[in-house]
């Protein structure tokens, strides 16, 4: 400290203060020359010292000296976003040039931070750099830097231009101006009166979670509870705004800088009241959004980064109101997302509202935010309140921690999106409903299950069954004080929903086509399936206790269960698994089951109609985040082979590496194949041997050569007879239902049902003399099972999530969207003579891809409402991801760019040539060769 005191007082016409405060004072009252403050860089001198600066005093300087490591510069850096400061970084015994510019910088304040030897030595990122506006005026870059390379952090935070200059233009003014509202500003809260309305708009839950964090901190921090009000932006008054001393509003964004649906209608009445009086209202507003959505360093992405905060703050402004602070952001792109940028702006706030002591790991009225590993560990083996949340009847939703734990029991919390505009301005709140999903290893069931499956759709849901890529049932649209009665009924049937979600070994898949092998040899591959899927199963009675049992049962459960320990988890443990894990079973030649997409897969080896035994494959998966380079998806490898009785033990292995090595501290990066990338294929291999005991052998050959699902007649080895069906986008509906359900009750006892991880429905087990009544049957209601009646290839090969309405995560339409635009190419297909060519097409509304469209030959991946990513050259068996091929193009776009392509595939193909081979070929897009290449092989 004394070595920086003795270089500042150096400096010509300087002044050295002993505090903050005492150098603000001085520099108020100072016509020239810098009043400097010296300070030891911690937490708290930075809140103290970011205070200070956003006053914009001319003549204030600070000295940061870093006496301990690691030394991060980019708190320094934010100084950048007040506009009008002088920033530098450098080594405390060789501060350059930066002291004499500081000193000599009058068009604001100046901040330096000076670093001793000890608290950089070995860090080879450390970069002395000097931000100077006034090189701007001379065309030159503000920001200079002596060192060879430039931190990440660093790097980083200055590509944001747009960010930069937006918040800069939000600096305060500067009391010392005479500006009667900027000195009201100065002195904080003094007129609020202790009370603090926080308003959100979310459409993710993101914002909202900001929100209340900022609710619980103030009422921890000595608000009153009534005091603090915390709601969404459609849910308040507009008119009621002149009489609030302060709002604070966490705003996200959706679509092309859009406002979410709990917040358009607030600011579309904002803007129509013009005769509101808003000069006694203070404000600040955080902002989240995704500086690269549309594109890195686009003009599109610039102007549509976190508009609608922009736009609440240019028109709260414009019409009178004081802005508190300047507006901060939250950019995905961040190394923490918008937690970077909450975590400053929060930091900031908190300390002008005099909270910032205060412990907000309490309760308060809208609870804290738990992390899922938390919630995990706290609810007692998946517990939790979920039994009174399902028992109350005020409301038709089930609290926040309670969401995260019904996903572990087959459920999703949803609500139909479509509503929530209407809803809210009826007051009421959103249309709540559950997602149930059926719990069904390899896909099967008997007639007398469908048909319990279709009467609990007409009784409790929205009168269809889905037919998922997981090769299961979901019914949507049951009410919350339908969730047991439907758990129950399906229980009847014999089936249940234990982990068809959440982060636990979910349904595992296995090949549906009854063609492919001996109908002797599928069943024992089925067998060794339903042995896997059930060595992997949580054992957690809760859901029997939650959902199942009642009355005396219950009573006798409770009873025992108190004086007992709570059951073990001999796989799982107390924390469950970092994130979901998918399993699937392939029998060559068919890959219906897109086994490189599964954190764990088994290829059955057979000869001679002799299962041999499985090659073992790991580190598949397809999620990933816009725009988030950390984030990408992944085929698995394969690492081995097994005997068919050990293929459960080299699950459990691959699972429990999985729980003790997976990513816990960022679910965006928990899947298995994040793991695999991380350390290794070989790593991976080494650890599930050193499980296991014993070796596994050289994989064994094999080869896929398609995973499209089986249509029409075949007839099995004993005689009996399957028939594969197309149905649409898995939506069991009308015309289709009513024929479905008749044919299970004309085969109930014999009769059996394959779900496909494309979305249809294999029949099996019909017998001859049953033939024609089912045949008669499918054409009666014009049901597809045929290359005549499936319409075209494109139309065979479809696949797409739910998307909109229901699913909270989808920007975009998938299942309501993907027939008609598949109808406009069946148009352009046939055309140019290739309508009944397979070709691969899928669509999910978001990129966790439960559709999974990048291993499609055309892949689409919503952005925002109408708006689509397109990738092609997957190919057709499954081995390889596609590549990105245009951003952000509309219905029409797609037209235009696939017609002269499907023209040049008719063209120039070469024999037996699949669609996505032949995009690669002629360099139409570049090959995908590992996922690590996802954000770099396209050249868009």
């Amino acid at each position: 400290m004394e070595k920086a005191t003795a270089l500042i007082k150096a400096l010509p016409a300087s002044k050295v203060c002993d505090s903050l405060d005492s150098a603000r004072a001085a520099a108020t009252a100072a016509e020239d020359g810098k009043c400097w403050y010296v300070v030891q860089l911690g937490k708290s001198s930075l809140t103290e010292v970011h205070a200070a600066l956003q006053e914009g005093c001319g003549q204030l300087g600070v000295v940061l000296v870093a006496k301990e490591s690691p030394v991060s510069q980019l708190e320094v850096l934010r100084a950048m976003e007040y506009g009008g400061v002088y920033v530098a970084s450098a080594e405390l015994e060789k501060p350059g040039e930066c002291l004499k510019e500081a000193a000599s910088f009058s068009l604001g304040p100046s901040l330096v931070l000076l670093a001793e030897a000890a608290a950089i030595k070995g860090d080879e990122n450390w970069t002395a750099f000097r931000y100077d506006p006034r090189r701007e005026d001379q065309g030159l870059s503000a920001f200079v830097t002596d060192s060879g390379r430039v931190r990440q952090e660093i790097q980083g935070f200055l590509s944001r231009e747009s960010l930069l200059t937006l918040i800069a233009k939000k600096s305060l003014p500067s009391a010392s101006a005479g500006d009667a509202d900027a000195g009201g500003l100065s002195e904080g809260l003094a007129a609020a009166s202790k009370t603090v309305t926080i308003l959100y708009s979310s459409d993710t839950g993101h914002a909202e979670e900001c929100a209340k964090a900022v609710a619980r901190q103030c009422r921890n921090g000595g608000y009153a509870g009534s005091a603090v009000r915390c709601g969404t932006m459609d849910s308040f008054d507009v008119g009621a705004l002149p009489a609030e001393p302060l709002v604070v509003f966490c705003v996200a964004t959706a679509g092309k800088g859009e406002f979410c649906g709990n917040g358009r209608n607030f600011f579309q009445k904002l803007g129509d009241r013009s005769d509101l009086a808003l000069n006694d209202l203070k404000y600040c507003i955080f902002g989240l959004g995704d500086s690269h959505y549309w594109g890195k360093g686009t003009e599109e992405s610039k102007f549509n980064f976190a508009k609608p905060a922009r736009d609440l703050d240019n028109l709260l402004e414009k019409m009178g109101a004081q802005r508190m602070m300047p507006t901060g952001f939250g950019d995905d792109q961040d190394v923490d997302q918008y937690h970077t940028g909450f975590a400053e702006w929060k930091g900031q706030l908190f300390s002008r509202l005099g909270v910032d002591k205060a412990d907000a790991a309490g309760g308060g009225d809208d609870g804290p935010v738990k992390t899922d590993e938390q919630i995990k560990v706290e609810t007692k083996q998946l517990r939790g309140s979920m039994k009174e949340s399902l028992d109350d009847i005020t409301t038709g939703q089930v609290p926040f921690q309670d969401t995260k734990l019904i996903k572990s029991h087959g459920s999703y919390q949803q609500d139909d999106r479509d509503l929530r505009e209407e809803r809210q301005k009826m007051g009421v709140e959103n249309a709540f409903s559950f997602m149930i999903r059926v719990r069904l290893p390899g896909g099967f069931c008997t007639a007398e299950q469908w048909i319990a499956m279709d009467d609990i759709c007409q009784n409790f849901a929205n009168g269809t069954l889905k037919i998922t890529t997981r090769q299961t049932w979901q019914v949507h649209g049951v009410l919350k004080r339908d969730v047991k009665n439907t758990m129950r009924a399906m229980n009847k049937a014999c089936m249940d929903t234990v982990a068809a979600c959440g982060d636990v070994c979910r349904n595992v898949l296995c090949t549906s086509r009854p063609d492919v092998v001996s109908k002797k040899l599928h069943s024992e591959i089925l067998h060794y399936t339903y042995d896997i899927h059930d060595h992997c199963l949580p054992r957690s009675g809760a859901y029997h206790e939650i959902f199942l049992m009642q009355g005396d049962e219950m009573a006798e459960k409770i009873q025992i269960m108190g004086s007992t320990p709570v059951e073990e988890e001999p796989l799982y443990g107390l924390t469950y698994l970092p994130r979901k894990f998918k399993v699937a079973v392939a029998i060559p030649p068919s890959n219906d089951v897109d086994l490189f997409a599964h954190c764990a897969g088994f290829i059955a080896i057979i000869e001679d109609d002799k299962l041999l035994g499985f090659n073992v494959a790991v580190g598949g998966g397809l999620g990933f985040t816009h725009n988030n380079q950390k984030t990408h998806p992944r085929l698995a490898d394969v690492i081995g082979f097994c005997k068919p009785g050990d293929a459960k033990y080299v699950c459990e292995c691959i699972l429990t590496v999985a729980r003790d090595f997976g990513d816990r501290t960022g679910r965006k990066h928990a899947r298995v194949k994040y793991t695999v990338e991380d350390y290794g294929p070989e790593w991976f291999k080494e650890q599930v041997e050193e499980r296991l005991g014993y070796k596994l052998e050289p994989a064994r050959p094999y080869s896929f050569e398609h995973r499209g699902d089986m249509h029409g007649w075949v007839k099995a080895d004993d005689g009996t007879w399957s028939c594969g069906l197309l149905i649409p986008i898995g939506r069991v509906k009308e015309s289709s239902r009513v024929c479905i359900r008749k044919i299970a009750e004309l085969l109930k006892g014999e009769g059996g049902f394959r779900m496909t991880c494309n979305q249809s429905l294999v029949l099996e087990n019909i017998k001859e003399a049953k033939k024609s009544q089912v045949q008669q049957l499918l054409d009666q209601y014009k049901v597809m099972h045929s290359k005549e009646t499936t319409v075209s290839g494109l139309r065979r090969n479809m696949v797409a999530c739910v998307a909109l309405p229901t699913c909270p995560l989808a920007f975009a339409e998938a299942e309501r969207y993907l027939p008609t635009l598949v109808e406009r190419l069946e148009a352009v297909a046939d055309k140019v003579g290739i309508a009944q060519d397979d070709i691969v097409i899928r669509m999910t509304g978001c990129p966790n891809s439960c559709g999974r469209p990048s291993m499609a030959e055309i892949g689409f991946i919503g952005k925002a409402p109408g708006t689509y990513n397109m990738y092609l050259g997957a190919d057709f068996i499954g081995k390889r991801l596609n590549t990105l091929y245009a951003e952000s193009v509309s219905e029409d776009e797609i037209i235009k760019i696939l017609t002269p392509i499907f023209q040049e595939f008719a063209k120039h193909r070469n024999k037996d040539e699949s669609f996505g081979d032949f995009v690669v070929r002629q360099g139409i897009v570049k090959q995908m060769k590992n996922g690590r290449d996802w954000w770099t092989t396209p050249e868009v």
